[in-house]
């Protein structure tokens, strides 16, 4: 396929606790980037900043996850001393800035969601993965390779199957927005693809670093309670990638 799509999440999928700011929304965020310049370019840049900031072992590569690198705990403890920890994230910053890539976001508020239907909520994951699909395929077909994939962080294998099957089911049937034929025009296969963090996808990793922040962005741009704004790392991480999320990039739903 020309183009994968890589896909993560931030927040909380369950629709318990909703008053807590801290557990209102889910955020997807999805880094695609066309094949030709993802491999090799992409993941063995990534490597080398691993290998020059932090403890590295060949055949136990770190994977990079966001709240450990902001907890500097893990294999991020080097991080602890200021003037490496200013490098890293120099290095980091500059690499997904020339990074060739485009991302989406698309939050779910599940409070607003509740309120909104009285009766049969959706289920936040699908009803979240749905739309974000649909904003990629608008801008697939305007690409002039307009095929992709779909690589998602595995979530174990319940949920992976719930997935896939919600998958299937827009393939087959479409969506409100979206006829099947439509779908299948830029999303072939048939089966999502699901990747653990040992297998260290570095698009995965890039989702990773991404999600929670461009979710942040995405619910202050549309006026919504945020428990907490992004920190200095993570403002600029936003900054960094500015531009990449193009019309429609990043929004909210309900």
């Amino acid at each position: 396929m020309p183009y994968r799509v890589y896909i993560d999440e931030s927040g909380d999928h369950s629709y318990s606790g909703l008053q807590d700011l801290g557990r209102r929304y889910l955020g997807l965020t999805a880094v695609v980037i066309h094949q030709s310049d993802y491999s090799p370019a992409v993941p063995r840049q990534l490597e080398d900043i691993k290998r020059r900031h932090l403890p590295y072992d060949v055949d136990f590569p770190v994977v990079l996850h966001r709240k450990d690198i902001i907890q500097k705990r893990l294999d991020f403890w080097p991080l602890r001393d200021a003037r490496r920890a200013r490098e890293w994230n120099d290095d980091l910053l500059n690499f997904l800035t020339a990074c060739p890539m485009q991302i989406f976001t698309l939050v779910f508020d599940k409070k607003a969601h509740v309120d909104q239907n009285k009766g049969v909520l959706e289920r936040a994951y699908p009803r979240c993965l749905v739309a974000l699909l649909e904003t990629i395929a608008t801008w697939l077909t305007l690409q002039p390779d307009s095929l992709g994939d779909i690589l998602l962080e595995s979530r174990g294998t319940k949920s992976d199957s719930d997935l896939q099957r919600t998958y299937e089911s827009i393939m087959r049937l479409g969506t409100d927005l979206y006829a099947a034929e439509r779908f299948q025009a830029v999303f072939p296969k048939g089966a999502l693809l699901f990747g653990g963090k040992q297998h260290n996808v570095a698009g995965l990793q890039i989702a990773d670093l991404l999600a929670a922040d461009q979710a942040k962005l995405a619910i202050q741009e549309a006026a919504r309670p945020l428990a907490h704004a992004s920190g200095n790392f993570g403002q600029r991480l936003n900054a960094a990638i500015e531009g990449k999320a193009g019309v429609n990039g990043r929004s909210v739903i309900q």
